[in-house]
């Protein structure tokens, strides 16, 4: 008989945090069918907050690796969308690169089993097409909350203007930041009297203040004031209390 090295995926995307597609729930599902069956589990790949529709992501990567290198000849899943929400993607991986590979592939909710023989009948497919359905379905509906948030004036971005908080009783609601409205009102005033971006920035610089994104403690800050920077702030109609629904 021929030894298994098997691998289980797991992956969750941070927008449908199911209770019964946790990881979790995915771990103890795909390694209970594989101590029941004696399949030895090699490695574990966990993708957690990475949607199906996605081509790239680090583990499935990583597996796709070990797979050409022969580390694992089985893969096992809980079911065909924890492997990928793309048609195109479910007929590549079970009908040319798992065959290919030698890779006996397993979704165990779905009681699909490639078998020794690296044969899966088309139904894979019409699961493939229902997977995909279903994430271009959820996108839709995401967009058209959001819209619906933002007609009806909530706030619904990652990150705050510069001068801006959120408010601590309601996400979807911004506040003045008061620690640095003032330096927004400097800018304006000193652009309205004349003065060039170039000439803010230095004053800025030299009385210290600290850049947007050194003070909202950014990855990625900048030490100095710039040009470039007084001007994303004077041409930003947020500042203007003008809204696009574009």
């Amino acid at each position: 008989m021929k030894e298994y090295r098997a691998g289980i995926y797991l992956r969750l995307s941070r927008e449908h945090e199911e209770e019964n597609n946790s990881i979790e729930a995915q771990r103890e599902i795909t390694t209970q069918y594989a101590v029941k069956n004696g399949y030895k589990i090699v490695k574990e790949y966990v993708d957690n907050g990475y949607s199906g529709i996605l081509d790239s992501r680090p583990k499935l990567n990583e597996m796709m690796l070990d797979i050409s290198r022969g580390f694992i000849n089985m893969i096992i899943v809980k079911d065909l969308s924890r492997l990928t929400r793309n048609k195109n993607k479910t007929g590549w991986y079970t009908e040319v690169f798992f065959p290919d590979k030698d890779v006996r592939f397993i979704s165990v909710t779905e009681f699909i089993d490639s078998g020794e023989r690296y044969e899966i009948d088309d139904s894979i497919m019409l699961r493939g097409i229902v997977n995909q359905y279903y994430i271009t379905d959820i996108s839709k509906k995401v967009r058209a909350n959001k819209s619906a948030m933002k007609a009806s004036g909530q706030f619904i971005e990652n990150s705050v203007p510069y001068g801006y908080k959120k408010s601590e009783d309601d996400k979807h609601k911004i506040i003045i930041d008061e620690n640095v409205a003032d330096n927004i009102k400097k800018i304006y005033d000193m652009y309205i009297s004349g003065k060039t971006s170039s000439q803010i920035a230095d004053y800025l610089n030299k009385s210290k203040i600290k850049t947007p994104s050194k003070y909202m403690e950014l990855k990625n800050w900048t030490k100095n004031w710039s040009t470039e920077q007084i001007n994303d702030i004077l041409s930003n109609l947020f500042y203007c209390r003008r809204y696009s629904n574009e």
